[in-house]
């Protein structure tokens, strides 16, 4: 072995251990998605082990007298390595990035860095090799000035674009994530990725609207995330004229300031606008924080105006006369059914842990309960069906019920459990089937609507029952075990795992 290394020379052997380690780090880094990584560290040891073993092949370049023979495999294989080396620059300034909890690089800047770092490699491979024997000025005069006037030609359009593009992420025009609107009543989405030619937004319908970066400047559009998230809404209501205004304000400010999404500063107000036919009209003006939580403020804003006058005694009439003809009787005895039935939703809720009153105060548990509805099942009846789409959850009043997995297994809920926890949290499809108990079952369904508010208010419920889906999910199999929010990677730990071979 001793005169096998001699031989061969240590300086020989470490060039070989080395490329056979790139092309094993190479390989890897393939399997993983990492392709320009894994081909340029591949490109490197298959050319530099073919130039290493005499392989080499001389390729004469002739610019006006001059005339350099360069060994074709060698430099295949340095520029193996620089674009292996751009990769990982590119990667690792990414993964600094996320470490420190700032944005992802747009597509623009991760080419651009990408392509940097190639022509600053280029440069070295030139200076190395070729600047005594080929002045780089002929270099360019005799190869580069025709070339840059065609491809400029012909790509007019799309250099036009690259320098729009350029000219939004340089002057921070818009961000990746941001909210923007086209226009005055247009479009509204967040930015997905912006390319050297493109801006993508996802709109709140969901589709992927792609606009040239000419457009975007040549036309006006609106970032609602600047100079601040903050934005004012206003939210038209009329109530009837027996109503004391002053009443009225106190109720729907009492509205705005229980809102988790409504701003305290600016304070929220009410104004009355106006006297109707039939009505008095009034408007809440406040500020939300973020345009993205405004259709589901609006939702709940709208919705607890609509109890709150109910509760306090406020009718909100109709644009047309309706006579009704009733029973007072008949009147009351509704209203105290309607009572009762909000009474024992919230004595079930207090019953179980997790709206007890370690967690939630007794008026919130009463905002739950007011739209909760009891339902009451016989011996092994289907309450909940794998695959269907819901967004409420049960809490068990009486009885029992039976969660039956997917994979066979059965978890029994006594009096006081709680499930479906995953439809409300996420909105998902049903993930197991839940049948009543052999003595049947009276359960609470609890409407996502009722329940969203609470959760708002408080993190630490939302945060528990997160807790709950997450185990609930691992549970079913569908999401593997551990695979929970992960702190960020160590970018020092993440270069390590990358220079692992194995």
């Amino acid at each position: 072995m001793t005169t096998t290394l001699a031989a061969i020379g240590w300086p020989d052997l470490l060039v070989v251990v080395g490329l056979a380690y790139a092309a094993v780090i190479g390989v890897r880094q393939l399997a993983s998605g990492q392709v320009t990584v894994g081909l340029g560290l591949l490109a490197m040891a298959i050319f530099g082990t073919l130039s290493w073993a005499g392989a080499e092949v001389d390729l004469p370049i002739k610019v006006e007298s001059e005339t350099v023979d360069a060994p074709l495999l060698r430099t295949l294989a340095e520029l193996g390595a620089v674009v292996a080396g751009a990769g990982i620059a590119v990667n690792a300034l990414r993964a600094l990035r996320t470490y420190r909890g700032q944005d992802d690089f747009l597509r623009f800047h991760r080419t651009l860095i990408f392509v940097g770092v190639i022509v600053l490699g280029l440069i070295a491979l030139y200076e190395w090799h070729f600047a005594e024997r080929l002045p780089i000025r002929t270099t360019i005069l005799s190869l580069g000035g025709a070339a840059v006037f065609i491809v400029g030609l012909a790509m007019q359009t799309t250099l036009g674009n690259m320098f729009a593009g350029y000219e939004l992420q340089s002057e921070r025009i818009i961000r990746k994530g941001d909210m923007v609107q086209m226009g005055r009543g247009g479009v509204i989405g967040h930015v997905a990725e912006s390319t050297l030619r493109t801006t993508s937004i996802v709109t709140r319908d969901g589709q992927w609207l792609v606009l040239r970066n000419q457009d975007i400047l040549a036309k006006d559009f609106m970032v609602l995330d600047r100079p601040t998230r903050a934005l004012r809404q206003l939210v038209p209501f009329g109530v009837a004229y027996e109503a004391p205004p002053a009443i009225v304000k106190d109720v729907a400010l009492g509205v705005l300031r229980g809102d988790p999404h409504v701003m305290a500063d600016p304070a929220p107000w009410v104004e009355l606008t106006g006297f109707g036919d039939s009505s008095i009209s009034y408007s809440m003006r406040f500020w939300i924080a973020d345009v993205r939580v405004e259709e589901e403020t609006l939702d709940r804003v709208r919705t607890r105006l609509w109890y709150a006058l109910r509760d306090a005694g406020i009718d909100i009439p109709f644009p047309i006369r309706t006579v009704r003809m009733t029973s007072m009787d008949d009147e009351r005895a509704r209203a105290q059914a309607t009572e009762d039935a909000a009474g024992r939703a919230a004595r079930t809720l207090a019953a179980c842990d997790l709206f007890d009153e370690r967690a939630i105060t007794s008026a919130e548990r009463r905002e739950i309960a007011r739209d909760a509805v009891e339902l009451v099942f016989g011996a092994d009846d289907l309450i909940v069906r794998r695959g269907d789409r819901s967004d409420t959850m049960f809490v068990v009043a009486a009885g029992t019920c039976t969660v039956r997995l997917p994979d066979g297994g059965q978890v029994r809920i006594p009096a006081g459990g709680h499930f479906g926890e995953i439809a409300l949290m996420r909105q998902e499809l049903r993930t197991a089937d839940v049948v009543a108990g052999q003595g049947g079952a009276t359960v609470l369904r609890l409407p996502r609507p009722s329940v969203a508010p609470v959760l708002l208010r408080r993190p630490d419920l939302r945060d528990k029952l997160g807790t709950i889906v997450q185990e609930r999910l691992e549970a079913t199999g569908i999401l593997p075990a551990g695979s929970g929010p992960k702190r960020r990677a160590n970018p020092l730990l993440a270069a390590l795992r990358f220079l692992r071979p194995w």
